[in-house]
């Protein structure tokens, strides 16, 4: 997310965003009046993106900027995220069309509160997992959320390109494994989640789409696999043995199953760099850390999360080095929290969490091959859903500069033979 100036006027970080007309002041003020005590009126309103390209795709995020008048003559200014439906000619299809904006409502007006309390009940008052929204709104003409600014308690992204470091992923995980283990405490405790969080990108209606946007990508792909940095035997032998588009499909609807007979969690659903934040001590370390965007939350096992941000978003340096550190870290905390909690089912043993990983491991090239490409992209204009999946030649272009893109190349160049070794490239 963008920061505000010193001089308290909002940066725009993204000129090319076409902020829609209804968010204006007469949207705002009884959603500011309801906020703010002794609120009296907007003096000034300002709506720039919150987020610049290549940040966010799934969405339109604002930031909208206040100075308002209170009841006692004083000034002061507000801001919040507004988070709001892509318009179609923005490459809308695949995401407004996932119950996307139902999950992330209910996780704030239901799930986030359960967990929280499930904690403080248990006498843990310092678990934090999402930020305060103030408002929701469903109708026919869009669904919208507007969340506090973390921006005002300086909360920040870590640098995307540069992944997190092991402070960084250490926090994280711990931040997982505190949000896995509420969930599986209170599946425990009130049953199955509604039926929209059994759901994810890959089912029958868009199988179409997928297996289009897949093959119709192989060509760039393989010819900028190519120029990557390893053996050209090598190379040569991943394009031999890379799935079709509906072998693709196939293998991703199948480790999106869930077996009841595993231990099960309600995953984030989009575990990357992006949708964490830290503020930070004046010594530097880590105070907070906090979850953003709630839209992909899919029940399942926790390998999904564990592997897509462990691929996305921990650094070039420990991706591989210090993986199965990472699982380690992550089991500590989720067994404590899980006690904590009075778990009454079967915790996962260390041993049982690395098998659940080789079991979910398609994960891995899944996310390596789609959504780290995306995340590795540095920022740009042209980075959205409508140019990533253009079939021309302009299609063509951009992604093959995706792929060739130095971030993913290194990447690529660590993960393929890891998951080569780990015998899960095909996911067979």
């Amino acid at each position: 997310m963008s920061s505000v100036s010193k001089s308290n006027k909002p940066v725009n970080p993204n000129e090319y965003l076409d902020i829609p007309k209804w968010i204006n002041e007469d949207y705002f003020r009884p959603i500011i009046e309801k906020d703010v005590e002794n609120f009296a009126s907007i003096v000034n309103f300002t709506p720039v993106a919150a987020t610049a390209p290549g940040e966010n795709y799934s969405s339109v995020m604002v930031r909208v900027v206040a100075d308002i008048l209170l009841k006692d003559g004083s000034q002061k200014q507000v801001s919040y995220i507004l988070k709001t439906m892509l318009e179609s000619k923005d490459g809308a299809e695949l995401f407004n069309t996932r119950n996307l904006f139902s999950k992330e409502t209910k996780m704030y007006e239901v799930h986030i509160p359960q967990f929280i309390k499930l904690y403080k009940e248990a006498g843990v008052d310092n678990i934090e997992l999402a930020p305060k929204c103030v408002h929701i709104e469903v109708s026919p003409e869009r669904s919208t959320l507007v969340l506090e600014d973390l921006k005002r308690q300086s909360f920040q992204n870590v640098d995307r390109l540069k992944g997190f470091d092991m402070p960084h992923i250490r926090r994280v995980l711990h931040k997982l494994a505190e949000f896995h283990a509420a969930s599986a405490r209170n599946f425990e405790l009130n049953g199955p989640y509604d039926q929209i969080y059994s759901e994810n990108i890959f089912t029958e209606t868009f199988r179409p789409l997928f297996v289009g946007l897949y093959n119709h990508r192989q060509e760039q792909y393989f010819k900028a696999m190519r120029t990557w940095n390893l053996p050209k035997d090598e190379i040569e032998r991943y394009i031999a043995n890379f799935r079709t588009g509906e072998e693709n499909f196939d293998a991703s609807v199948k480790v999106s199953r869930v077996d009841e007979n595993d231990f099960n969690v309600l995953n984030h659903g989009d575990s990357w760099s992006n949708n964490y934040m830290f503020n930070y001590k004046t010594n530097g370390a880590i105070d907070r850390s906090i979850f953003v965007d709630l839209q992909m939350c899919k029940w399942g096992s926790p390998a999904n999360d564990l592997w897509y941000m462990i691929v996305t978003s921990a650094s070039l340096d420990i991706k591989i080095k210090e993986f199965d550190h990472f699982i380690q870290i992550y089991h500590e905390r989720l067994v404590e929290c899980l006690k904590i909690l009075k778990y009454g089912k079967h915790i996962p043993t260390l041993k049982e969490l690395h098998i659940i990983m080789l079991k979910y491991g398609y994960w891995g090239p899944i996310t390596a091959d789609g959504v780290l490409a995306v995340t590795c992209l540095p920022t740009n204009k042209d980075a959205n859903m409508k140019m990533m999946t253009n079939p021309g030649p302009e299609g063509d272009a951009y992604r093959y500069n995706m792929y060739t893109n130095q971030f993913y190349a290194r990447a690529m160049e660590i993960l393929l033979p890891f998951f080569e070794c780990k015998g899960i490239l095909r996911g067979d």
